[in-house]
C-alpha cells in the first residue's frame, strides 16, 4: 500500500514539474513569436537607444602668421546644431529650440518637414557657450557638433592674400587654396556610447587618432601690408579708378613682403565676396607694361655692347614713322643720351636702340626675366600673360616691343622682373613664405650694366624725371613710371588708362621694390608719376624706418637746424 501510494506521488510530482516546464516554454515561445511579430518596431527603438556610435573629431586647421607670427588666419571652435527628423519625439521642439537659434518655429518646422535628408544642420556657427545650453534642452533627436571656424584677424588688409574657406573649412581662394593640403588635418574617430538622444553616454575605446592642420608661416610683414593696403586704396579714390594692385618685394632673397589689391572684402563677411572684390588683381589683372619696359631694353643694348650710357641718340622732330606707323614722344627732345632717354621716357629713342640689335634679343631677355609666364609662388588662378614670339620679326614689332606694348603681363611679373636692378643683374624668384625655398637665381644682367642702369632710374625720381612725386625724405630712390591706353574690343580706347610705377629703395644700395598699377583713372591726373609714383612714396617712406636703412640723403640746412 505504502509502495502504491510512493509510486502515486512520485508521478504526480513529475506531472506537475512537466507542467510548470511546458508552461514556461510555450510562454517563452509565444513570448518571442509575439515580439517578433507584432513589436518588431518597438525592439528596434529599444537597440537605437543606447548603442555604440563612430564619434569624428574634428581637425584644427593651421594657422596661417605672417613672417613675426601675427595671425592672419586662425581657426576657432564653434558648433553646429543638427536634427534626425524621425528622432523628434516632442511635438514642441521648434519653440523650444528657435529661440537659441533666433529662428522663427513655424519657419524651423517648416524646413525640418521639407526635408528628406535623415540628418539635417539647422545652424553652421553656434558659440560654444549657446550649444552648452541647447544641449542642457536635451531635446530627443536634436544633435550638438562640435567644428571649428575660420576667423581672418586682419580683415580686407590681407583679404587676397589669405583668401577663405568654405563652410565646411576647405579652401576656396588665396593662400587656404592653394596650400589647402598642408593646412587640413586629418579628422580622428572614438568609439562611444550614445543614448536614444544621440547623446554622448561615456567613451568606448579610442578608434583612429586626429592629425592637426600645420601651421603656414609667410614672407609677408603685416605692418607693411597695412601701409600698402591703406596707400594704394587712398590713391585708387583719390583718382576714381576702377581698381589697383600693388605688390612689395624684398630683391635680396626674393621675399613677397606685401600684396594688396582694389576693391578688396572682408573675408570674415561671406555678403562681400562678389566675383569683382575676390580677384587677386596682382597675380590675375594683365596689362600692357608700356614705359615700364624700357630700362629693360636700354639693359640689353648696354650688356651687348651696342650703346653707353653716354651715347648719342637722335630723337627730332619727336616722331619717327615705322612700317607706316607714326611713333612719337611728348615733346621733341631733340639729341640726347641713352641717360635721358630714360629719365624722359622717350619712345623714339627706345625704339632707335632696339633697332641695333638681333630682331629677337630683347624678347629672349625678358623671357628670362620671368614676363609673360607665372611666377613661383603657387598662386591659384595666376595668370601667365604673353610674350610675342614670331618666327620673323617685323621692325614694327620690335619697336613695340621696346616701349612695352605688344605683351601682357601682371603687376607681380614686374616687382620680379625689377628685382635685377637691386640683385647686381640677377633675378631672385619671389617667394610667398618665410624662408622658403626658390628656384636657383638666374643672372640676366652683368653687374657692370646694373651699375649704368641705377642714376638712369634715379633721375626720373628727381627734378625733371616723370616720377617726380616718388621722392621721400632722406633717401634717393630709382624707378620708372608707365602710362598706357587700354586695349578693348579690338582698339585701344581713347581715355582709359592704366598708369603704373615701379620703384626701388634706396638706390645707393638697391634692396626694396615696388610695382604698383591703377586701372582706368578717372581724375584730371592719370599720368604713372602722378597717381602710382605716390603710392611708392607712402609706403617706402615708412619702410626705410621700421626696418632701419641708414639715409644716403642729407641736406646741409637739416645739420644746421639741428646746430641753433
Amino acid at each position: 500500500m505504502s509502495t502504491q501510494i510512493r509510486q502515486a506521488s512520485s508521478r504526480w510530482r513529475l506531472w506537475f514539474v512537466g507542467t510548470i516546464l511546458g508552461l514556461l516554454v510555450t510562454t517563452v515561445c509565444g513570448r518571442l513569436v509575439w515580439l517578433h511579430i507584432f513589436e518588431t518596431q518597438h525592439l528596434r527603438d529599444i537597440s537605437d537607444e543606447i548603442t555604440i556610435r563612430y564619434q569624428k573629431i574634428p581637425a584644427y586647421r593651421g594657422m596661417i602668421t605672417d613672417r613675426f607670427a601675427q595671425p592672419l588666419a586662425i581657426s576657432t571652435p564653434v558648433a553646429a546644431i543638427a536634427v534626425r527628423p524621425k528622432k523628434l519625439a516632442d511635438s514642441a521642439w521648434p519653440e523650444t529650440l528657435a529661440p537659441f537659434l533666433r529662428i522663427d518655429p513655424e519657419k524651423l518646422r517648416d524646413r525640418v518637414a521639407r526635408s528628406p535628408s535623415p540628418f539635417l544642420y539647422l545652424s553652421r556657427y553656434v558659440t560654444p557657450e549657446r550649444a552648452s545650453q541647447i544641449e542642457d534642452l536635451k531635446l530627443e533627436g536634436v544633435e550638438v557638433v562640435r567644428q571649428f571656424r575660420r576667423f581672418y584677424p586682419a580683415g580686407e588688409i590681407a583679404s587676397h592674400l589669405v583668401g577663405f574657406t568654405n563652410i565646411e573649412d576647405q579652401g576656396q581662394e588665396g593662400l587656404e587654396l592653394s596650400y589647402n593640403n598642408w593646412l587640413s588635418g586629418q579628422d580622428g574617430l572614438r568609439h562611444v556610447l550614445r543614448n536614444r538622444r544621440a547623446n554622448v553616454v561615456r567613451y568606448v575605446s579610442a578608434g583612429q587618432d586626429v592629425q592637426q592642420g600645420r601651421d603656414l608661416r609667410l614672407s609677408i610683414d603685416l605692418r607693411l601690408q597695412y601701409l600698402t593696403y591703406r596707400a594704394l586704396k587712398e590713391a585708387v579714390a583719390r583718382a576714381r579708378a576702377a581698381s589697383g594692385s600693388a605688390v612689395l618685394v624684398d630683391a635680396w632673397n626674393g621675399e613677397v613682403l606685401a600684396l594688396a589689391a582694389q576693391p578688396a572684402f572682408n573675408p570674415n563677411d561671406m555678403s562681400t565676396r562678389t566675383p569683382e572684390r575676390i580677384r587677386n588683381r596682382p597675380v590675375t589683372d594683365l596689362m600692357e607694361p608700356g614705359s615700364l619696359i624700357k630700362p629693360f631694353t636700354v639693359a640689353t643694348a648696354l650688356d651687348l655692347g651696342l650703346v653707353k650710357p653716354e651715347t648719342l641718340i637722335e630723337t627730332s622732330p619727336g616722331r619717327m614713322r615705322v612700317q607706316g606707323h607714326v611713333i612719337s614722344d611728348v615733346s621733341n627732345y631733340g639729341e640726347i643720351d641713352v641717360n635721358t632717354v630714360i629719365a624722359k621716357s622717350s619712345n623714339v629713342g627706345t625704339t632707335k636702340i632696339a633697332m641695333m640689335m638681333e630682331s629677337s634679343a630683347l624678347r629672349d631677355r625678358l623671357a628670362l626675366l620671368g614676363l609673360g609666364q607665372p611666377t613661383a609662388t603657387g598662386f591659384p588662378g595666376e595668370e601667365e600673360g604673353f610674350l610675342p614670339s614670331y618666327a620673323t620679326w617685323r621692325d614694327l614689332d620690335r619697336a613695340a616691343l621696346s616701349y612695352g606694348y605688344n605683351l601682357n603681363i601682371t603687376t607681380i611679373q614686374l616687382a620680379q622682373a625689377y628685382s635685377v636692378f637691386a640683385n647686381g643683374g640677377i633675378l631672385q624668384p619671389l617667394t610667398l613664405l618665410a624662408r622658403g625655398l626658390t628656384p636657383k637665381p638666374t643672372r640676366i644682367f652683368e653687374e657692370e650694366t646694373v651699375r649704368q642702369v641705377l642714376p638712369m632710374l634715379q633721375a626720373v625720381t628727381e627734378e625733371g624725371g616723370t616720377a617726380r612725386w616718388a621722392q621721400i625724405p632722406m633717401y634717393h630712390v630709382g624707378g620708372k613710371t608707365g602710362t598706357t591706353m587700354k586695349y578693348a574690343n579690338g582698339s585701344y580706347a581713347s581715355r582709359q588708362y592704366i598708369s603704373s610705377f615701379v620703384g626701388l629703395a634706396p638706390i645707393a644700395d638697391p634692396r626694396f621694390v615696388m610695382a604698383i598699377s591703377v586701372d582706368d583713372p578717372r581724375s584730371q591726373q592719370y599720368y604713372g608719376g602722378q597717381v602710382a609714383a605716390p603710392v611708392f612714396a607712402d609706403v617706402m617712406d615708412d619702410v626705410m624706418r621700421i626696418y632701419d636703412i641708414p639715409p644716403d640723403k642729407l641736406d646741409r640746412s637739416m645739420f644746421a637746424e639741428r646746430d641753433h
